[in-house]
């Protein structure tokens, strides 16, 4: 199913969506299940197409928001409905919040000679902050953003045109910690390649470590765990791959993460 998100979210569906993610909070985030709808923001994007087809294979629910209701219908399961919109216009974001429970933001602007309007600031940046705040208001349950690894290094990175796919994604974490929704923030190392045979998922929290690698495969799993999991609600961490057997359960990975310090606490 396609739909166009420009009508009015139906008032039934979000005094549901709102009660649900209210009671939910305040008992703790319960762990994620297939009857739940996910919302996919990027959907079409390497990263996003990863996440949608483990979703399905999962049984989930899920909705993918794209620009493109074609290249939507292309590249993702039939199962999938498709939510066409634009994170960089709120009126057709918010639409697609309704009856979410959670979201996975994967989308990104151009690094390179990117057009105008659709640069980090106009994607990584303003358009996630569209995400966040309607996400907010819908009462969505818990917020997965994929952000990047180097973020701690925005100013000074090595490769000047990553400075501000970096900063606009720092901006963006920092909307999202201080919105008051639950939230996992997942910053991937350099992407790229297939899965090795024997590898295992890393999480870490060392700043000025050195840069890692992971696939686009991988940091979907790792967000798809996160969803509803209260071990990684609060929390940002890097993910790559080393050496070692593969990860099958990842609720004692997100318990050794620190929390985030409170929005504004030094």
């Amino acid at each position: 199913m396609v739909t166009h998100m420009t009508a009015a979210p139906s008032l039934r569906r979000g005094f549901l969506g709102a009660l649900l993610a209210l009671l939910t909070l305040a008992s703790g985030a319960a762990p994620a299940a297939p009857a739940d709808l996910v919302l996919v923001v990027g959907a079409t994007g390497r990263t996003g197409i990863e996440a949608v087809g483990q979703l399905v294979a999962k049984g989930y629910r899920v909705r993918a928001f794209a620009r493109s209701a074609e290249k939507a219908r292309a590249s993702l399961p039939a199962s999938v409905e498709v939510a066409v919109g634009d994170v960089r216009d709120p009126a057709t974001v918010a639409p697609a919040m309704q009856g979410v429970r959670y979201v996975i933001s994967a989308i990104g602007g151009g690094a390179r000679n990117a057009a105008i309007g659709n640069g980090p600031a106009d994607v990584d940046r303003d358009g996630n902050i569209h995400l966040i705040d309607a996400a907010r208001r819908a009462g969505v349950a818990h917020f997965v953003l994929v952000s990047s690894g180097g973020i701690e290094q925005a100013d000074t990175y090595p490769a000047e045109f990553m400075r501000p796919v970096l900063a606009a994604k720092r901006d963006s974490e920092n909307h999202l910690r201080s919105s008051g929704l639950a939230y996992t923030i997942v910053r991937p190392g350099g992407l790229g390649g297939e899965p090795r045979a024997q590898s295992r998922i890393v999480l870490r929290q060392e700043p000025g470590a050195p840069f890692g690698r992971i696939t686009r495969a991988e940091v979907a799993q790792v967000c798809i765990a996160a969803l509803g999991s209260a071990a990684a609600r609060g929390k940002t961490f890097e993910v790559l791959t080393g050496d070692g057997e593969a990860v099958t359960d990842f609720e004692p990975l997100f318990a050794a993460m620190q929390a985030d310090p409170p929005p504004g606490a030094k």
